[in-house]
């Protein structure tokens, strides 16, 4: 069990280094770009969902929910392109729109890729320190740590908000007595609730802006830091393994 942070980091991929899983997180996403074909993509998928479980420590529960919230994206993506694709053998037809095989095929696949793409982003950012991150690219990569400090920000505002979008929802519905009847009533609740996570993450944002010009932030060029990030052996492996796995998947 390795605890950083005061975290308990008892899955692999939690473990690994930001810059080992980054270059894994390429791999991936260059060899999802590159093909069309449907059982490559499910196979990822498939993989992808795996290391949600087993590798990040992600609960089937949540995993289902950040799938649900995809799938509201990718639904309208499969009926666009299953109809701009038309082509092979005719299923049946929606007046003059033909739902064909190979359209049906070729809009699961892309949609199944935009899955593939999001979930591994979202395990990545899930997984991944953002003070680690940002050593590990200024101190392996040397990277400019004014652009590594805008990213790590997005990194750690994004669960802020999804853990104020929760209590605000819960403060709502307290408030409210009973839950929103009807579209117009969700339709107005859904508006409040992301005005106010707009108006907190502004606020959140001047807060930062303040602190980090109270400290001087990009002052300098270069700037030290107080922890090192170290690629181990398994990051090391498992970075030549991805480039070494996507080069044979883009031959074969």
């Amino acid at each position: 069990m390795v605890i950083l942070n005061g975290k308990d980091h008892r899955f692999p991929l939690q473990r690994l280094d930001p810059l080992s899983k980054l270059i894994a997180l390429f791999c991936l996403a260059i060899f999802a770009m590159s093909t069309d074909r449907l059982l490559p993509q499910a196979a990822m998928l498939l993989f992808v969902l795996a290391a949600a479980l087993a590798g990040a420590g992600m609960g089937a529960a949540r995993l289902w929910r950040r799938m649900l919230f995809i799938a509201g994206f990718g639904l309208p993506l499969f009926v666009l392109t299953s109809i701009s694709a038309a082509e092979g053998k005719m299923y049946f037809s929606i007046g003059p729109v033909p739902v064909t095989e190979g359209g049906v095929m070729h809009g699961a696949a892309i949609t199944l890729r935009m899955m593939v793409l999001f979930l591994s982003s979202i395990i990545y950012i899930e997984s991944t320190d953002a003070k680690d991150f940002i050593a590990i690219m200024a101190q392996r990569l040397k990277l400019p740590y004014r652009f590594l400090f805008g990213v790590s920000m997005a990194l750690t505002f994004l669960p802020l908000l999804e853990a104020e979008a929760k209590i605000s929802g819960a403060a709502r519905r307290i408030r409210g007595g009973r839950a929103p009847r009807g579209i117009g009533e969700r339709l107005q609740m859904w508006r409040s609730q992301l005005f106010s996570i707009f108006a907190g993450a502004i606020r959140r944002v001047q807060q930062t802006a303040g602190a980090m010009d109270a400290k001087g932030f990009g002052a300098y060029g270069s700037r030290s830091y107080l922890r090192e990030v170290r690629m181990g052996a398994s990051g090391y492996a498992i970075s030549v393994m991805s480039v070494v796995s996507l080069a044979f998947l883009m031959l074969i």
